[in-house]
């Protein structure tokens, strides 16, 4: 199969829909699995617990992620959370 993309950087992922609850309402949570080879390259743009720009491109019907500052995180709403141990 010839996607045309670098494999050197590429690798299949998942996602993931899991039902969360908070104060007593149900809420459905997606994430996005990454795989190991993608996240250990040099190249990958993301440090565990930085906030990310997800936007939906409908004309290319793919999703974008990108690494945003935590100033601008907040000032689209983003809060950060401790992290659990």
């Amino acid at each position: 199969m010839t996607t045309g993309v670098d494999l050197a950087r590429t690798g299949v992922g998942t996602i993931i829909g899991r039902k969360s609850v908070s104060k007593g309402k149900e809420y459905a949570r997606i994430w996005v699995y990454v795989p190991t080879k993608v996240s250990e390259d040099t190249a990958f743009p993301f440090k565990t617990g930085q906030p990310c720009l997800v936007k939906i491109d409908e004309s290319k019907t793919q999703l974008t992620v990108k690494p945003i500052s935590e100033k601008d995180a907040i000032e689209l709403g983003w809060r950060k959370r401790a992290r659990r141990k």
